[in-house]
């Protein structure tokens, strides 16, 4: 997801500041202050917005907080507005849901998401296996557990000889998309691995150097090898959305590289993560994706090789990569 790195950013803020002092501040903002910022970043900002008839859905959206102090009062009216808009990657993610993200406890009914690792397996015929999960901007801490994990595992995969790789980003349904791809960079070969494609066409390429894809958070991790050539099944269903999707793009137009599995969930565009003033935040879609090679992506991603879900996919993917060379060059 685009700007995933910004999210991160606000929950660490939030995480280290969140005083008696915040509570009082948030109690002042009222139900008006929480749905006219968020009105006036979707208008700045969303994709569809200059398509939107915007004195409607402010006037629709104005009558449903008549009455009302809450700033949580504003979500429902924040929602019919995103509805509005036409596209389903645009969310709201709640205040007590971004504090309970931030302090990894419980806060109201949010409950903190699970940190996952990835984990690697070695199979038969000099394979290896990365599982790549979903994984929340909860902390640095968290990113950097993640991208160890990835590198550990290429590591180990290096001692053990593989030199074919099948990477599942089944069920990856998104989070943080810096510490996936990195994670795999020495997979990847050169920069950029994709872009961000606006509504008018401009492309901005995902480069450590314009900061869209983080540089590693413990660059002393980077030990795998490079293996830019090697041969990689790349393993995606229907429950791939996100950041699982962009880390999946990652790899099209990759030498000696298949897809598997079903058609991605479609959530393929790129968002920035703006801060409401109860502290909820408001991911809005800017644009759409394209690959290395600038083909863009305004569905989902499409494997190259349909396959029924679960252990078939694994299989299939299997059977094409003993057929290739160990270790394929240029």
């Amino acid at each position: 997801m685009r700007w995933a790195a910004l999210l991160l950013a606000v929950l660490v803020v939030f995480a280290q500041s969140h005083t008696m002092a915040d509570e009082i501040a948030v109690q002042t903002v009222t139900a008006s202050d929480e749905l006219s910022d968020a009105i006036k970043n979707l208008k700045a900002l969303h994709m569809n917005s200059e398509s939107a008839d915007w004195p409607a859905l402010e006037s629709h959206a104005q009558a449903m907080i008549a009455g009302k102090q809450k700033p949580s009062d504003a979500y429902p009216a924040i929602y019919s507005i995103i509805v509005a808009l036409g596209e389903k990657h645009t969310h709201l993610v709640p205040a007590d849901a971004v504090k309970a993200s931030a302090t990894g406890k419980p806060v109201g009914q949010s409950r903190p998401a699970p940190v996952v690792p990835p984990e690697g397996y070695v199979l038969a015929d000099r394979i290896g296996l990365l599982k790549l999960p979903f994984t929340w901007a909860i902390s640095k801490d968290a990113d950097a557990q993640y991208l160890k994990a990835s590198q550990d595992a290429l590591a180990q995969f290096a001692k053990s000889r593989v030199c074919r790789f099948i990477i599942d980003l089944r069920g990856n349904t998104g989070g943080s998309m810096a510490p996936m791809i990195n994670g795999v960079s020495s997979l990847l070969g050169s920069y950029p691995f994709g872009h961000w494609v606006s509504p008018k066409g401009g492309e901005v390429p995902w480069t450590r150097e314009n900061s869209l894809v983080e540089e590693p958070v413990l660059t002393e991790l980077q030990t795998a090898p490079s293996k830019s050539y090697a041969s990689i099944a790349l393993l995606i269903d229907g429950r791939t959305a996100s950041a699982g999707e962009d880390t999946a793009i990652a790899f099209k137009g990759r030498a000696h590289t298949k897809f598997f599995g079903e058609p991605t969930a479609g959530y393929v565009t790129s968002t920035i993560s703006h801060t409401l003033p109860d502290g909820a935040i408001l991911a809005i879609s800017t644009g759409w994706l394209s690959d290395r090679q600038h083909r863009a992506y305004r569905d989902r991603v499409v494997p190259d090789q349909e396959t029924a879900p679960g252990q078939p996919t694994v299989d299939a993917a299997i059977v094409w990569l003993k057929q290739e060379p160990c270790g394929a060059s240029k």
